[in-house]
């Protein structure tokens, strides 16, 4: 089952308020791009998205510029600035960096963590739960991320949260064209129990094999899917 978001046109967006242009003009390029509006490898050109924002070339060439500055923009000579390509060695380095971050973050969190944030990493396990029981797949991958932003957020590591918000829309982009079978709530449960019951206890032992395991499987669906649809392109 393919994870699909709700697609709609720029000209469709709420018009951008004069408060935060630059921010409110990445954001919903951003969501353009998550909606499946512009594909990977897909060109994204200033003009149309400044028409379709109501808004001046300048104030979306700066949201651009940002956005290929965090990567989830490319610039290409003669065809402009584009959509991040999805692909097999793209998948491999992602999964790679994201879990040197969040292995940091686990550790991080046993030791600085609240009960109360605690308490919240639960609740956003049991959201993410019931959404993959309920065969919601979108909603399910959403609050999966979100549970991972409460692990790094409970590190309180400023410089280990900047750099994962680097990869965040690069993870749901990922998400969004991999493709393939629905995570079941026996899977995500296997994937992220151990994690969260290891950090809730204060052991790292657990809590590290537990994560070992997510990105063992993460990482083969997500190379798996994408070899795939690069043999069929071929």
């Amino acid at each position: 089952m393919s994870f699909e978001m709700d697609a709609s046109p720029l000209s469709d967006l709420a018009p951008v308020s004069r408060d935060s242009l630059q921010h409110q003009a990445k954001q919903a390029i951003v969501r353009s791009i998550l909606n499946g509006l512009f594909m990977p490898g897909e060109r994204v050109v200033e003009t149309k998205v400044a028409e379709g924002l109501n808004l001046s070339r300048s104030t979306v060439r700066a949201a651009l510029q940002t956005l290929i500055q965090e990567g989830l923009l490319e610039q290409e000579s003669f065809r402009g600035t584009i959509v991040m390509p999805v692909t097999v060695r793209g998948a491999e380095e992602l999964e790679t960096i994201r879990e040197s971050l969040e292995q940091l973050a686990v550790r991080q969190a046993i030791v600085h963590a609240s009960d109360a944030e605690v308490a919240e990493l639960r609740a956003r396990y049991e959201r993410a739960l019931a959404a993959a029981a309920n065969q919601d797949v979108g909603l399910a991958y959403h609050l999966d991320l979100a549970m991972h932003q409460q692990i790094v957020a409970m590190a309180h590591h400023s410089l280990l949260s900047r750099h994962f918000a680097l990869i965040e829309h690069k993870m749901l982009l990922y998400m969004a064209h991999a493709g393939g079978p629905h995570l079941s709530a026996e899977g995500f449960r296997r994937q992220h129990e151990d994690v969260m019951e290891g950090i809730a206890n204060r052991d790292e032992a657990r809590a590290l094999k537990g994560l070992d395991r997510h990105f063992v499987e993460a990482t083969s669906f997500l190379v798996g899917m994408f070899t795939n649809k690069e043999t069929t392109h071929d």
